[in-house]
């Protein structure tokens, strides 16, 4: 029986693996070929050069850690549920994967590109939701957004394996002390 191609989809599938699993270490040439048992014509057969494979992780990080998630949230629901919906989504990130991207793309400027567009549309969903809950205008809403943001990076830099029930505490802790704080007086 023959062994199964590698195609373009199983390099990234290893390398998202390796990335998030190993850090940027495991993503170099040398060391993805021999993770895949395959040579580097196998590699190359597929990407042009490593730079290309290393951007589109990043691309695949991008879908997969921030459109999709955005994604999860129903536009037509009420903005406390898409609210709940979309912290449901950001705690499924891939913390550790989270973070090997990042370093990758203090390495490699197509990448650093790729997260600061991930950045931007993750700021953009916060502040549009922090409009739509508590009436804020832009600016204040996307301080409200940034704050927000830095928590939840912080406590991926903090503890890229925290449990997810204490992620959850400290996720509805962060959404009670902010409800309270910007809604208008008498609303729970």
């Amino acid at each position: 029986m023959s062994k199964r191609r590698f195609r373009e989809e199983d390099w990234i599938a290893l390398g998202l693996r390796e990335l998030s699993a190993k850090g940027c270490d495991a993503v170099k040439l040398e060391a993805i070929c021999k993770a895949a048992g395959l040579t580097r014509g196998s590699f190359y057969h597929h990407f042009q050069d490593h730079e290309l494979f290393l951007t589109t992780l990043a691309q695949h990080w991008l879908k997969t850690q921030t459109e999709d998630v955005a994604a999860a949230m129903d536009a037509q629901a009420p903005a406390d549920a898409q609210s709940a919906a979309l912290t449901r989504a950001a705690m499924e990130i891939d913390s550790k994967l989270e973070l090997g991207i990042r370093e990758l793309g203090r390495r490699l400027p197509a990448v650093d590109a790729i997260i600061r567009e991930a950045d931007a549309t993750r700021l953009a969903v916060l502040g549009g939701l922090y409009q739509e809950r508590y009436g804020l205008d832009a600016a204040a809403a996307a301080q409200f957004a940034y704050l927000e943001y830095a928590a939840f990076s912080g406590i991926i830099l903090l503890d890229p394996e925290i449990p997810a029930p204490r992620q959850k505490a400290l996720a509805d802790l962060f959404e009670t002390t902010l409800a309270q704080a910007l809604s208008p007086k008498g609303r729970p």
